[in-house]
């Protein structure tokens, strides 16, 4: 990494900067990046965070979908994926198929003889140690880990919030720790961990307030935190119109995401990626609509898709019936490329 600027002191050593990749997700690059050129992209050797108020968002098939990218583009050997919510196999296997994932994929944990045996504590730790193993690793979710106290234990016992706060606390400096190792080696890796959000109780003011598990020291080092939820918007549609972005008949949907801490860039952006249930993040609908969200295509009267002059067809149709055409999507891939090229340049000139 260049640096720009013209300290009026000495500086004695060189940091490790953070590095970055560029998935096949535009607004998702640029939504996670730092300032400059050489800082757009989602970083490595970070500890990211997926969240959302709801179930049903798409968090699992995102996440699955991102760490098969992130697996080929960094070139690590695989993905360690600590399951504690028994999410349906075939939809993270799907997700990695479609992303094009050829690495070893492996589930932390085992057959348990007796309640003593993998416990959360013991979960996570396995789950760090494959971060020292050349993967990527998945924690799904913040929300299920229980300490011992609590697996073991009555119901109705009060823990005062330390089953789980104690736990992730430790786990969260070793998870730190790991990553800061692993990038001082200049060997990448990342860490997603999926976590739900409740409101608060107490909360003063008219819009909802929403808190995370996990505690205090979670929140102080994950490095990336991202909020998603199926939005309403108004480029699926001509005029002022919201609508949702769910495609019931084809099992379809959009899943939107804000940034609400970037540790190496700014917070508050936002992103879109196009999810097919059971199937993943599809990149060909996701430069669709990045298109669309970006005004470099808009849906016209009767829902035809228009860019650039060229009709496209109908939104519902294209969402139906196009998306192993990959020829098709190469026009709005293309845009995106040149909108990238555009936005390194103005980086620059700031």
């Amino acid at each position: 990494m260049t640096n720009n600027f013209d300290f009026p002191f000495t500086v004695k050593g060189e940091p490790k900067h953070v590095g970055r990749v560029i998935t096949p997700f535009h607004s998702l690059n640029k939504a996670v990046s730092g300032s400059g050129n050489e800082e757009f992209g989602f970083p490595t050797n970070t500890w990211v965070e997926i969240g959302s108020p709801k179930t049903g968002i798409g968090k699992t098939h995102f996440v699955s979908s991102l760490a098969g990218y992130m697996c080929n583009l960094l070139g690590t050997k695989g993905i360690s994926y600590l399951d504690l919510e028994g999410q349906d196999p075939n939809i993270i296997y799907s997700s990695l198929k479609n992303s094009g994932f050829t690495g070893v994929f492996e589930w932390v944990g085992g057959k348990s003889e007796s309640k003593k045996d993998n416990t959360d504590e013991q979960l996570l730790d396995a789950l760090i140690d494959s971060l020292y193993d050349d993967q990527i690793g998945v924690l799904d979710s913040i929300a299920t880990v229980a300490g011992v106290s609590e697996q073991e234990g009555d119901i109705g016992d009060a823990n005062m919030g330390r089953a789980r706060s104690f736990p992730m606390a430790q786990f969260s400096r070793r998870v730190a720790r790991a990553l800061r190792v692993r990038k001082q080696d200049d060997i990448p890796t990342v860490l997603f961990t999926l976590n739900h959000s409740y409101p608060k109780i107490g909360a003063i003011g008219f819009a909802k307030q929403y808190d995370s598990p996990g505690g205090e020291v979670k929140n102080n080092l994950e490095q990336l935190n991202i909020r998603t939820e199926i939005p309403y918007v108004d480029y699926l549609s001509t005029g002022d119109t919201k609508k949702s972005g769910r495609f019931e008949d084809d099992g379809a949907w959009i899943m939107k995401g804000t940034v609400q801490k970037n540790r190496s860039g700014a917070f508050g952006a936002e992103f879109q990626v196009f999810i097919y249930g059971g199937k993943g993040v599809h990149v060909g609908m996701s430069a669709v609509i990045d298109c669309l969200a970006g005004g470099l295509a808009e849906v016209k009267s009767g829902g035809k898709v228009v860019m650039d002059g060229q009709d496209f067809g109908l939104l519902s149709k294209i969402v139906a019936n196009k998306a192993d055409d990959v020829e098709f999507f190469k026009p709005f891939m293309n845009e995106l490329k040149v909108t990238q090229v555009d936005t390194a340049s103005e980086r620059d000139e700031e």
